[in-house]
């Protein structure tokens, strides 16, 4: 690897680091009524967002570049990919719905908070919480459907009990 490449991917994750840490900060920022933080929480976000995005597609042309330069014999194989999980609007709208209404409710008649605070806080939370319980269904779902496909289902490439394991061909 180059210095420059290490460079690069240090840069990239200091700014995913960066850049959660500030998503992070927006609700503290309302809590404590500093909007002016929160549009620059917002810039350093969109701002992190922008240079990883950059990163990642230059390393992706850069890539396939790569492999196009090589004779067919010698590309790399490319691995089907699963079906992807189809995340429904409605679903995840819905779950946004149910848990901004349980927090808002939480953090008014709970925990005091004011209008404002509650706002920010109710709509972080919730966007979290809907994530986590719409993406923990599918996981659920895929997990199932796998084992009640058993050998027909996908199956793993590679050597899959550990150390020392037989390869699968």
């Amino acid at each position: 690897m180059s210095g420059r490449r290490a460079l690069t991917i240090v840069l990239a994750s200091a700014a995913t680091v960066v850049g959660v840490v500030a998503l992070l900060l927006v609700p503290v920022s309302l809590v404590v009524s500093h909007p002016v933080n929160v549009v620059g929480e917002a810039a350093v976000l969109a701002l992190c967002v922008w240079y990883v995005a950059r990163v990642m597609r230059a390393d992706r042309r850069r890539r396939h570049a790569a492999e196009a330069a090589l004779p067919p014999a010698l590309r790399p194989a490319r691995r089907q990919p699963r079906r992807p999980i189809a995340f429904q609007l409605h679903e995840t709208g819905l779950a946004f719905v149910v848990w901004l209404a349980l927090v808002a409710a939480f953090n008014a008649f709970v925990v005091g908070l004011g209008p404002l605070a509650n706002a920010g806080i109710a709509v972080f939370a919730a966007f979290m919480l809907a994530t986590l319980t719409v993406t923990g269904r599918h996981m659920m779902f895929r997990l199932t459907a796998e084992e009640e496909l058993g050998d027909k289902g996908p199956q793993a490439s590679g050597p899959t009990g550990g150390r020392g394991a037989e390869s699968p061909d």
